[in-house]
């Protein structure tokens, strides 16, 4: 009874908390890959076309 006592310390309860979450997470993003891709794909796009416009503005601005 002691050793099964030992096994579910509150050690091994985060682990098993930890390994479901990857575990979930993994499934998730299986899942919607391609979803995941496309929106990071848009936001680093719109992050380049806004840094570019920036730039752009500021080279006017100093003419």
């Amino acid at each position: 009874m002691g050793n099964q006592e030992n096994f579910f310390d509150s050690k091994m309860i985060a682990n098993l908390i930890i390994a479901f979450a990857l575990l979930f997470s993994a499934i998730y993003y299986f899942n919607y890959a391609q979803e995941i891709e496309d929106d990071i794909n848009t936001v680093i796009v719109n992050s380049l076309k806004d840094a570019s416009n920036s730039l752009a503005e500021q080279e006017t601005a100093h003419k």
